[in-house]
């Protein structure tokens, strides 16, 4: 038993379990683990090893689930006043840091699983009061079997072979070790009285169909429909891996395939309205990391087109997906990721004066906004900025936008993608106007950053290059924050001046926020985020209506000694940046 004070315990449970209940006893200790069990479930350390244990009446849901979910070699299951109530970290831990060390192990290990119980368990409470809403354990072959259709506002098929993998061996880790049933996952299906939507699930179902195809299964399978490149790559490259997988791993397919006809099954969610399906979706998904956060936003803003053909949703869906899979010169990258995390949250909240952390799934309510449609009603519409906008747009698709004049952001014209009448810091459409929103900036960020050959401000991409991606900027990470405000900066002055006012500020830019590397002996993240570093410049620009509105932002960076001047120089700045 390793020696250490009561006081120690203590400071360490409030640090890395706050909240979490705790009991200190004479040689053991231990904390409370999740919330479903109270302290029937928790981490304990006790005979010289940290185990999670079961306990209480109500211990036989989370056992199985546990097992059935849990592959990790780290930690085994044993008896525990039932069989399989205690999980052990197999390390004995040797010293005070090696003990903290194995408690935070365990809970890395098992916290997610506990987590994802507790969702269905708060989900299946949420069903019972709900009419409309149906919820049941059911085979997965018997789910199949239904009318099961892809909507328009869902992904694509994403799951890499690595996913599919996953799942191969989960079900085949599950056979081997003789449980008689093996829970996927939870599927939420729509119910419009004439098929059954995919809201949540579609991955692991289209993942299933192709599995069953290959161990061929003879009954009913729906009829999957995609309609992107994606999905039809992943499909045919994991219908590959799975015939390579079962030949190498599967000696008996027929007794693979009896016993996922017969033991693996889904908790099936049937709603009757689609907004308590999406509710249900963004409960599931909302607090997990399987979904990005701006993936629910497309789900969201999709389901808002109520009035949209469905060959506008898909176009719609087809933008967005391919701004997340953006091959350029053979390397993809994910566009609506790096925008939502950086660029468009962050920039929202500091013209707004509050400090701008990092965007996750609790923050998509900023992405929400009105919805104009013959159903809603605004007060004093035509003094409505978003009126205004949408009547701007609609005339605009109507007519030859060249009669009107109107000068683009860039000198050489912009492409059809940039919409003229969007700001980043807008109010949001719901809907069609939102996807045309998030495109504008998308195309934006492509020939500000990534594009850097093109002639389009060629002497800001000249700076950009040789001062923000020197050489080895991709591990400084101080410098990594830094330039992420940077581009947030130019891309807010570019959406109000265009190229000119690129041009005319982004030296000056770059002095303002760059500085923070000389006078802090290490930058952070959560530095670049407070609004008085950051976000008065992004004040700055938001209230600017001409040019010489920026004059703050030269002066700060004038090379001068005064209180409020910055002393440094770009060259003063750069100077730190060796290669």
């Amino acid at each position: 038993m390793i020696k250490v004070s009561e006081q120690e315990i203590k400071d360490f449970l409030d640090n890395e379990f706050p909240g979490q209940p705790y009991l200190i006893g004479c040689g053991y200790w231990y904390v409370q683990a999740g919330k479903c069990l109270g302290q029937n479930l928790h981490y304990e350390y006790q005979a010289d090893k940290v185990h999670l244990h079961i306990e209480g009446p109500n211990w036989r849901g989370i056992r199985d689930y546990l097992w059935s979910h849990v592959m990790d070699s780290r930690v085994s299951h044993s008896h525990w006043g039932r069989y399989g109530c205690n999980w052990t970290l197999d390390v004995i831990p040797q010293t005070w840091d090696e003990l903290k060390n194995s408690f935070k192990t365990i809970a890395y290990i098992m916290d997610p699983h506990i987590s994802k119980f507790e969702r269905s368990v708060m989900m299946a409470a949420e069903v019972k009061e709900s009419g409309s809403v149906m919820a049941d354990f059911i085979k997965i072959t018997d789910c199949l079997k239904k009318n099961v259709k892809i909507p328009e506002y869902q992904r694509p098929y994403r799951w890499s072979t690595k996913n599919v993998e996953q799942l191969l061996r989960d079900i085949l880790y599950s056979q081997s070790s003789g449980k008689l049933r093996y829970l996927i996952g939870t599927v939420i299906l729509h119910d419009d009285n004439e098929s059954y939507n995919i809201v949540d699930g579609q991955q692991r179902i289209t993942t299933l169909v192709l599995l069953l195809k290959q161990l061929g299964y003879e009954g009913i399978l729906p009829d999957l429909k995609y309609n992107h490149s994606i999905s039809f790559e992943n499909i045919r490259a994991n219908y590959q891996f799975i015939n390579e997988w079962l030949n190498l791993n599967i000696s008996n397919r027929r007794c693979f395939l009896d016993y996922i006809q017969n033991s693996c099954l889904f908790v099936e969610i049937d709603v009757k309205k689609l907004n308590e399906a999406f509710q249900m979706f963004e409960s599931q998904n909302g607090r997990g990391k399987e979904l990005e956060a701006y993936n629910l936003l497309k789900a969201y803003h999709i389901r808002a087109m109520q009035s949209s053909s469905k060959e506008e949703k898909v176009q719609c869906d087809k933008q967005w997906e391919d701004a997340t899979m953006y091959l350029y010169k053979n390397n993809r990258r994910d566009i609506l990721f790096q925008l939502f995390k950086e660029q468009l949250f962050r920039t929202r909240l500091w013209a707004r004066g509050q400090e701008a952390y990092l965007f996750g799934k609790k923050h998509v309510e900023e992405f929400k906004g009105v919805t104009l449609d013959k159903d809603s009603s605004l007060e004093f519409a035509f003094q409505n900025i978003l009126v205004q906008q949408e009547v701007a747009n609609q005339l605009m698709r109507n007519m030859n936008q060249s009669l009107f004049k109107i000068k683009g952001r860039f000198t050489h014209g912009d492409s059809e993608n940039i919409n003229p009448f969007v700001n980043i810091t807008q109010l949001i459409l719901n809907g069609k106007s939102f996807f045309e929103y998030v495109e504008t900036y998308v195309e934006i960020y492509k020939r500000l950053f990534i594009q850097l050959e093109s002639s389009q401000l060629s002497e800001f991409k000249s700076f950009y290059k040789a001062r923000c991606l020197y050489k080895g900027h991709d591990w400084r990470k101080g410098d990594g924050y830094i330039r992420e405000v940077y581009k947030s900066s130019i891309m807010m002055v570019f959406d109000r001046f265009g190229e000119s006012g690129v041009n005319n500020i982004y030296r000056d830019l770059y002095i303002c926020l760059y500085k923070h590397r000389l006078e802090k002996k290490q930058v952070r993240y959560e530095t670049m985020a407070k609004a008085s570093n950051s976000g008065w410049i992004f004040q700055v620009i938001q209230n600017a209506k001409t040019l010489s509105d920026l004059q703050s932002i030269k002066q700060t960076a004038k090379w001068e000694k005064s209180q409020t001047a910055i002393n440094y120089s770009v060259e003063e700045i750069i100077s730190v940046f060796k290669d």
